[in-house]
């Protein structure tokens, strides 16, 4: 074996190395002008012809098959002072191309979430071999900003945030590094309608998971409603009102945290509907309500006077041919009939208004008339069946006692929901300062309206916090009266009432709220569409502007209307 190699016989020794040719230095015997001793340069030019061609082969090889959308920038869009094309039109035809990670490995689904949304771990850089590129997508274009790339390995969309040209071997321009950040649609960039309905079917974007409770957050923080500069002017797109009604501009304050910094003088209407909202709204019977508002009682002595009663006897029936006028869907219920000490003009008490009748002590309650018969002149009222349930609970036999007399007072309408069909079937109501009727749905109207009886009357001139909690969910509703604290000035807010009664769920469809023309001041009117634990309550009523807007019905801080002077045109 040891014959068959031809060096065995040479002296190997550092010292005396053999002389081989050399690919760079010429032959010493064949220097001239024309072949110089060194070859550098053809050598290095050889050398990067076959880098390049390495370079091209390893992306081939290498490389993961990405589709990627040109993003072309239009002409017509060019920008000289930022030196760039604002808009970019992106390809139809995708490229079928490879790309090169540096780390050999396809993006992972390691995400981050931060004050710019969801993203991406970045940056995420790729390589691609130039002439390779050129090859497919044509020579002198280059991967540029706003291009989309599509890794089908992954299933993960991105696009183009960065991309430069590398000087590999010999300063060649070998291959385009570009960055890569999660692809986001932008308005500057068109996309084809076959091409956007493909991105939207391969993949979910942030306002697929998250638009929701980011819409809810802007409007907990920006609420037009609340914040709307054209609030109760000509503008205002969110209710009408009567030109009449008048705002007065006076702070409220629960030692010192403003309430409100003006309400409606209700009283001052010369409409029946004082202020009409636009709101409309469809109440399932999974769904709740909640009505909130501040209200001052008012007694107007010019207008609520008052009237010695001499009698009221219960109701048999009626005959309509004895009375004098009546209210023919209504007069049938007549229950009660009250006739006065003094005479009193037929102008003075009408058909459909209602009454307060009290008498010193615990005895006070309300009726609408429904019926009028003269000789003697009697006014046959219709009484609520809960209001009869609270007088007889008092005394058996309320109706005998001496010492009433009567009001025609409105009720204080805090809100009132009517349908299409112009049927109340929503609504909230304060009679004789001491009930509280609620009226929800198709099957009662306001004479069957779920009606509560306070404790104590609401006192004139006095602001109170009004809450009830409309919950078709459990099938209950609730009554909160709350006003301010009497002598803690750290809780300000004291609750004065409350009491939970049955209600049956159904379906109503509202076309637009109203608050009516009533004896009361009014402010923070708020509908929402959840309803408010007792616990959030007082913090709510001490709020000036909502924190949950985004919960909103309709939201009305009473802000006075501005009247500016007019001024002509000079000449």
């Amino acid at each position: 074996m040891a014959n068959l190699c031809p060096d065995n016989d040479k002296i190997l020794s550092a010292a005396y190395p053999e002389t081989e040719k050399s690919n760079i230095v010429a032959d010493i015997n064949q220097v001239s002008s024309i072949t110089p001793i060194y070859d550098i340069a053809n050598k290095m030019v050889t050398a990067s012809k076959d880098y390049v061609a390495i370079n091209g082969v390893v992306n081939q090889l290498l490389g993961y098959e990405v589709r990627w959308f040109r993003a072309v920038p239009q002409q017509r869009s060019v920008d000289v002072i930022f030196q760039e094309y604002t808009l970019s039109n992106v390809e139809e035809a995708p490229l079928c191309i490879k790309v090169v990670l540096p780390s050999g490995m396809p993006p992972d689904s390691k995400y981050n979430y931060d004050l710019m949304g969801l993203e991406y771990e970045v940056p995420l850089e790729i390589q691609i071999d130039k002439k390779y590129w050129e090859s497919i997508a044509g020579f002198g274009t280059a991967p540029q900003k706003k291009d989309i790339v599509y890794f089908p390995i992954s299933n993960k969309l991105f696009e183009v945030e960065s991309s430069y040209l590398f000087r590999g071997f010999m300063e060649q321009e070998t291959t385009w590094k570009c960055n890569l950040t999660k692809y986001q649609p932008k308005a500057s960039r068109k996309e084809s309608v076959e091409l956007q309905a493909t991105i939207d079917q391969y993949t979910v974007s942030v306002e697929e998971i998250f638009g929701e409770a980011i819409d809810n957050d802007v409007k907990k923080l920006v609420d037009d409603q609340q914040f709307s500069q054209h609030n109760s002017m000509e503008k205002d797109k969110y209710k009408s009102f009567d030109v009449s009604l008048n705002t007065i501009s006076k702070s409220i304050e629960m030692y010192g945290t403003v309430v409100a910094q003006s309400f409606y003088d209700l009283q001052s209407s010369s409409l029946y509907d004082a202020i009409t909202y636009n709101a409309k709204d469809i109440i399932g019977t999974s769904n709740d309500r909640s009505v909130i508002a501040w209200v001052m009682p008012r007694t107007l002595t010019t207008i609520h006077k008052e009237y010695p009663v001499a009698s009221i006897t219960p109701i048999i029936s009626l005959d309509p041919v004895t009375l004098y006028s009546y209210d023919a869907s209504l007069y049938s219920s007549a229950n009660y009939s009250v006739v006065l000490t003094n005479p009193v003009l037929l102008s003075q008490i009408q058909i459909d208004d209602y009454v307060n009748i009290s008498r010193p002590g615990a005895l006070n309650f309300y009726g609408k008339v429904v019926a009028i018969s003269i000789n003697p002149l009697t006014f046959h009222c219709l009484i609520n069946a809960f209001v009869q349930e609270d007088l007889t609970a008092i005394k058996s036999d309320w109706n005998t006692q001496t010492g009433y007399k009567l009001t025609v007072k409105a009720p204080i309408n805090i809100i009132d929901g009517v349908n299409e069909f112009g049927n109340h079937v929503m609504s909230v109501n304060i009679h004789a300062n001491q009930y509280i009727a609620v009226n929800y749905g198709h099957t009662y109207n306001d004479e069957d309206a779920y009606v509560i009886r306070l404790d104590e009357k609401l006192n004139d001139d006095e602001w109170y916090g009004i809450i009830v909690n409309i919950g078709n969910t459990w099938k209950q509703y609730n009554v909160y009266v709350w006003k301010k604290h009497e002598s803690d000035k750290n809780v300000k807010l004291q609750n004065v009432f409350y009491e939970t009664l049955r209600l049956q769920p159904e379906e109503i469809a509202i076309n637009s709220y109203t608050i009516n023309r009533s004896p009361a001041y009014l402010t923070n009117l708020r509908i929402y569409n959840t309803t408010i634990e007792e616990e959030k309550m007082s913090n709510e009523l001490l709020s000036y502007f909502t924190r949950d807007a985004d919960q909103i019905v309709v939201a009305d801080n009473a802000d006075p209307r501005l009247r500016l002077a007019y001024i002509t045109k000079q000449r």
